[in-house]
């Protein structure tokens, strides 16, 4: 007969022989060789997945407005106002004597001062850049 500490030696048998039964029929192992391989399998915690979504988004969010500025040169005269100031960006990014020439007639167009003042300041932008 077992003698019974204290400390629960008998208990702490009785579970470690129910654990491996139980291990065996899951088809798990707990200690040594013969783990498997979804005992190893790396897990992202909620700190990664953050900053991959942030990143994802970031990633997403440059190239959607690339392909928007991209469009945009064609906007310059569109009745949108938000188009023309996303066409103006596309125009700043990109000096050239045409786009020179198509600020100047923007600017007699445009009706909207602050409009008309940011194609200002976009076409000193281009003729330094011109030189």
């Amino acid at each position: 007969m077992p003698a019974s500490d204290h400390s629960g030696g008998t208990t702490v048998k009785l579970y470690t022989a129910a654990t491996r039964t139980r291990d065996r029929r899951t088809g798990e192992r707990r200690h040594g060789v013969g783990r498997r391989a979804s005992d190893h399998r790396a897990v992202l915690g909620g700190r990664e997945m953050a900053a991959l979504g942030f990143l994802g988004g970031l990633t997403i969010g440059v190239v959607l407005w690339s392909q928007q500025l991209h469009r945009s040169k064609h906007d310059l005269f569109s009745p949108n106002p938000v188009r023309r100031l996303a066409a103006l960006g596309y125009v700043s990014g990109r000096p050239s004597i045409d786009n020179a020439r198509l600020l100047r007639d923007y600017m007699r167009w445009e009706s909207r001062p602050l409009l008309r003042r940011r194609a200002a300041q976009v076409l000193r932008q281009v003729e330094e850049y011109l030189g």
